[in-house]
C-alpha cells in the first residue's frame, strides 16, 4: 500500500496565501489521508494548469503548448520519480473523482456543492479529464 500523508486536497491558487511569494495555504477543510500522488494531482490540475481549456482560459492562461514543460518542472521540483504519462492518468482520475464527489454531495443536499454543481464545476472537471486523454507529456 502506498505511503499515506495528510494532504491538503485542495492546494490550488484560490487557497494560496501570498506575501510577495507563496507563504502557505488556507481552507484545510478537505485535509485528510491520501497518497502524495493523489494530492499532487490536484495541484497539477490547478497550477500547471491541467484543468479544462475553458476554465483556465477564463482565468487568463493561454500557454497550452507550455503545459508539458510546466508539468515536468512541477514534478521535478516536487521530487516526483515516476513517469509523466502515469501521473497524467492520476490527474485524470482525480478530476473525475472530484466531479463525482461534487455530484454526490449535491445530491445529498449540501447547499455549497449544489451551488458548485449548478455552476458547472463537476462538468468542467469531467471536460478536463476528457481533454487529458491522449495528450503527450
Amino acid at each position: 500500500m502506498p505511503e499515506m500523508i495528510i494532504g491538503h486536497n485542495d492546494a490550488a491558487p484560490y487557497n494560496a496565501v501570498w506575501q510577495g511569494r507563496l507563504v502557505g495555504f488556507i481552507d484545510w477543510d478537505f485535509a485528510g489521508p491520501v497518497t502524495r500522488e493523489w494530492d499532487l494531482a490536484w495541484s497539477a490540475l490547478s497550477w500547471t494548469p491541467l484543468h479544462s481549456h475553458a476554465v483556465v482560459a477564463e482565468e487568463g492562461f493561454n500557454d497550452f503548448e507550455g503545459r508539458p514543460r510546466r508539468l515536468r518542472r512541477l514534478l521535478s521540483r516536487y521530487g516526483w520519480a515516476g513517469m509523466a504519462p502515469r501521473f497524467i492518468s492520476t490527474v485524470h482520475d482525480r478530476a473525475l473523482a472530484n466531479a463525482q464527489g461534487i455530484r454526490r454531495l449535491a445530491g445529498d443536499g449540501d447547499p455549497l456543492f449544489a451551488k458548485m454543481l449548478q455552476a458547472g464545476v463537476a462538468e468542467n472537471l469531467e471536460v478536463a479529464a476528457a481533454e487529458l486523454d491522449g495528450l503527450v507529456f
